[in-house]
């Protein structure tokens, strides 16, 4: 009797153990719950159609990520890591780039959910990797040709002759 009590028990055991693994082995292979979402509020909409209008001829990234942008300095292993992380799942609103993917500048619109000592260090870590923080202000958005100026600096005067227009007005030698 103890025998078979003990039989029964032992294949309890192994139908408890079998259920449980199968259970573990079912939750690593879980593909996950998902749906869409916008990759931009109505707002940040609005204002990519400004940038786009503003500067013609850059190339205007929406969403990117702080780590596309950015990487760690740290020779220290520990140290980069803890750097990594910190920006791990950060996002700037726009990247400005030349048409030749060169980066000009970091927009970023600034709403009620910003915090000023969060975007200040923000812009300083993108700072020290020598790239550029435009922010403009939600409530007071400004024209394409504001943009403009205040990302690429002021168009030169009508008189004013740039090298790269020099270069392609100069006469080439026959």
């Amino acid at each position: 009797m103890k025998i078979l009590l003990a039989l029964v028990l032992f294949a309890f055991l192994v139908f408890l153990f079998v259920a449980v693994s199968a259970k573990g082995a079912k939750d690593k292979s879980r593909a996950g719950a998902y749906r869409r979402r916008k990759l931009m509020t109505e707002n940040e909409l609005e204002f990519f159609g400004r940038l786009v209008a503003a500067l013609p001829d850059h190339y205007i990234f929406p969403q990117v990520a702080m780590s596309a942008l950015i990487e760690a300095a740290s020779s220290d292993k520990k140290l980069a890591h803890g750097d990594r992380l910190r920006i791990a799942q950060q996002r700037v609103d726009y990247v400005v780039c030349t048409q030749a993917g060169e980066l000009v500048a970091v927009v970023e619109l600034d709403d009620r959910s910003h915090s000023g000592a969060k975007d200040q260090l923000r812009d300083s870590r993108l700072e020290q990797a020598g790239i550029r923080t435009v922010r403009f202000q939600s409530r007071s958005k400004p024209t394409p040709a504001a943009i403009r100026v205040t990302v690429c600096g002021p168009a030169p005067a009508a008189d004013q002759v740039t090298p790269q227009v020099e270069a392609a007005i100069a006469p080439t030698a026959a």
